[in-house]
């Protein structure tokens, strides 16, 4: 086990700045995701830290080793890449069994960590077979056992669910999150799935552009985000943004819009105070938002809005709604009678509403970090 640091690292090709400023460091046994779009730098990153790719300016450190010049092979990591790269020619056990074979491991010491390995994996039953004779869901189990046997300071995975069909993604990140608690062995995996990266990581760091956004556990990135394009990214359906007017009345903070006029109180209305006369977007996810009932008191917590698509999905309805200037999506328990074209309320829970400003896009303030 061992920590991994990375202190203000850059990596440029030619004039392209693919990765900026990258400061980051785990502690030992954590398990930190790398999250973003394609192109964002998580990738090129990884491989930094791998030695795969040579760094342009900065310092990388894997314990307490400076690993800058310090070749792939004798960083004391192990990688799992996105298309397995096991070697057709051999067989489960050889494959698992080769990087120990070039180390010169006694040979009864690679049959026990491969044995060990295969049964934690539960793939005893493969050793024989060659990778063409595996299913996906297998090949990945071998690739994650050729990691394991190394006995690494570090694993290092990258995309490795990727070629999975959806049901086996979801089991295989179970199997990944469980293994990583076995071995405790700091990991370090990039993913473009923002679910896989909430449902593994201790930590999550968010990139776009080659540059971290934020750096946050996953339930403070999806409550919490820092800016705009956190917010966005992280929660499947994508939080709504609604650009809206701060209105000063009488004391009273208003979000106006052509569709709604949501009257904000307490210590977000007080965040919001500078902004008045302003425009700020507005977002609140799909799930804080629910069909108006009777019960709902006044016109202060509603958008009106026209039914664009509905999407049954059994437990909830996802409606897809249009108002004045943009569509937002709002996720209902069980199943909604509705229709496009039908005229529709939703009352917006007020204590999960979140801000940011118009033209940087950072976040003003979060209605739930007020919540005592």
């Amino acid at each position: 086990m061992a920590k991994v640091k990375l202190d203000n690292v850059w990596k440029r090709f030619g004039k392209v700045e693919a990765v900026k400023e990258f400061t980051l460091e785990t502690t030992d046994g954590e398990f930190v995701v790398f999250v973003g779009p394609s192109g964002c730098g998580k990738t090129t990153t990884l491989r930094m830290i791998a030695g795969l790719e040579e760094i342009s300016e900065g310092e990388i450190y894997i314990g307490d080793r400076l690993v800058n010049d310090v070749p792939p092979k004798d960083r004391d990591i192990a990688m799992v890449f996105q298309n397995y790269a096991l070697y057709p020619h051999m067989n489960v056990y050889d494959n698992m069994a080769f990087g120990l074979r070039l180390r010169k491991v006694p040979r009864e010491q690679i049959d026990q960590r491969v044995k060990q390995a295969a049964e934690i994996l539960k793939i005893e039953h493969l050793l024989k077979r060659k990778p063409r004779e595996l299913s996906g869901g297998q090949r990945q189990r071998v690739a994650m056992g050729r990691a394991i046997v190394r006995e690494p300071q570090v694993f290092l995975m990258d995309e490795p669910l990727s070629n999975l069909d959806a049901k086996l993604r979801v089991e295989m990140r179970a199997e990944i999150s469980k293994l990583q608690q076995r071995l405790g062995v700091t990991t370090i995996y990039v993913t473009h799935d923002q679910v896989e990266a909430m449902t593994l990581g201790h930590r999550i760091v968010v990139m776009k552009d080659g540059e971290i956004q934020q750096v946050d556990t996953p339930l403070n990135l999806y409550n919490l985000p820092a800016n705009k394009f956190v917010a966005g990214f992280i929660g499947s359906p994508a939080m709504n943004f609604i650009l809206s007017e701060v209105r000063k009345e009488g004391g009273e903070i208003k979000l106006t819009h052509k569709n709604f006029e949501l009257k904000v109180e307490g210590a977000f209305a007080k965040a919001l105070e500078p902004y008045a006369g302003q425009e700020v977007w507005i977002g609140v996810r799909p799930e804080d938002l629910k069909v108006r009932s009777a019960e709902t008191p006044g016109e202060h917590t509603v958008i009106h809005g026209v039914v664009d698509v509905v999407e049954p999905l059994g437990a909830e309805t996802e409606v897809h709604v249009r108002l004045e200037d943009v569509k937002i999506t709002a996720r209902i328990e069980g199943y909604m009678p509705l229709k496009p074209e039908d005229t529709l309320d939703l009352e917006v829970d007020l204590g999960k509403l979140h801000a940011f400003e118009k033209d940087s896009e950072k976040s003003i303030a979060h209605a739930l970090q007020f919540v005592e």
